[in-house]
């Protein structure tokens, strides 16, 4: 394909040549691939980008938000506009600056934490308890526009299929454990974890998880949720965690406290939310042979050395990065139930 443009470098119009040209960019530390329309001066070589593409550096940006399930600056910008509040009103809120609000509404990345507090606020009853609880920060105007968008919101309950339908793939292939993934199920797992572990951290979490979706397939031929794993460098996780961790936090299912160790450090721990109790799911006796044997086995293990152990599995060893851990791998875990009486 060729077309006549202005060439900077010759001064004049020329003849362009089109062409697709491959980009790698970092971003946050990771290496985003693209690919970019060119079009080249066929007299000096010159390039030039194709100006209906946009910036190539946003276009990366937006892939490594879809890849890690953030939300874009236009999301941002109408969940803040949902509520009729300002930049300023908005990050107040939150315990944000405004210039922070800003920088990602204008396309700055924002860190995996800020985006879940973000995307809560889409919640209507999450943004009730917010006013409630911070609403006296606020300007009295500020104040009574939220209230004005919060008294017209709808009434039916948040549809959490649309906001976090694309969390986890649903399917019944080994990558699932011939198990369709079920949310429920899920919560079900995860607080029953919460409940009788200890000390529940958010990488803790998803290593506990993992083993008792593994084992349980190693023993009743079906994951216990139907959870879909990544094989990532601090190892297994499940695909979509932090939308899933968003749900469980809205819903109530579960409660993230921000702890001090005595060694200074800071952590989240995870615990039963008031809502726990409404989740309906009954384990079979299997299953939760598996999730009390998980418990005993791993549930006093530091965060570090349950991570470490899990390196250890063929399952992550022999998985390529990022790619999803196959439950048919199940059979080669360094843990095994013992025989049931």
């Amino acid at each position: 394909m060729e077309k006549s443009l202005y060439c900077p470098k010759c001064e004049a119009e020329r003849v362009f040549r089109f062409s697709e040209r491959n980009e790698t960019l970092d971003v946050r530390g990771e290496k985003v691939s693209l690919s970019v329309p060119t079009w080249t001066c066929s007299v000096c070589g010159e390039l030039v980008a194709d100006e209906a593409f946009g910036d190539p550096v946003e276009k990366a940006y937006d892939l490594y938000r879809r890849k890690h399930g953030l939300l874009s600056p236009a999301e941002i910008k109408a969940i803040r506009e949902r509520w009729g509040l300002s930049q300023v009103a908005f990050a107040t809120l939150l315990g944000m600056s405004q210039a922070t609000i800003n920088r990602y509404e204008q396309g700055a990345i924002q860190q995996q934490k800020e985006d879940e507090l973000i995307r809560a606020c889409a919640n209507a009853d999450r943004m009730r308890d917010l006013l409630q609880r911070q609403g006296h920060l606020l300007s009295e105007r500020q104040k009574q526009l939220a209230d004005a968008a919060l008294s017209a919101a709808p009434a039916p309950a948040v549809n959490w299929a649309a906001m976090f339908g694309g969390a986890m793939p649903v399917e019944m292939t080994a990558r699932s454990g011939f198990r369709p993934f079920d949310f429920e199920r899920y919560a079900a797992a995860v607080v029953w974890l919460c409940s009788y572990v200890p000390t529940v951290t958010q990488t803790k979490l998803y290593k506990l998880l993992f083993y008792a979706d593994y084992l349980c397939f190693r023993t009743t031929s079906r994951s216990l949720t139907g959870a879909l794993y990544r094989r990532m460098p601090y190892g297994p996780v499940p695909m979509g965690f932090s939308d899933l961790r968003a749900r469980l936090e809205c819903e109530d299912f579960v409660l993230i406290n921000e702890m001090t160790y005595q060694n200074g450090n800071t952590g989240e721990e995870f615990r039963p939310g008031p809502r726990a109790g409404e989740i309906k799911v009954d384990f079979t006796v299997d299953e939760l042979r598996v999730l009390t044997f998980v418990k005993d086995q791993l549930g006093s293990l530091p965060p570090s050395a349950i991570r470490n152990k899990s390196h250890e599995e063929t399952a992550w060893k022999n998985t390529p990065e990022k790619a999803v851990i196959s439950y048919e791998m199940a059979q080669e875990l360094s843990l095994a139930l013992p025989a049931s009486r």
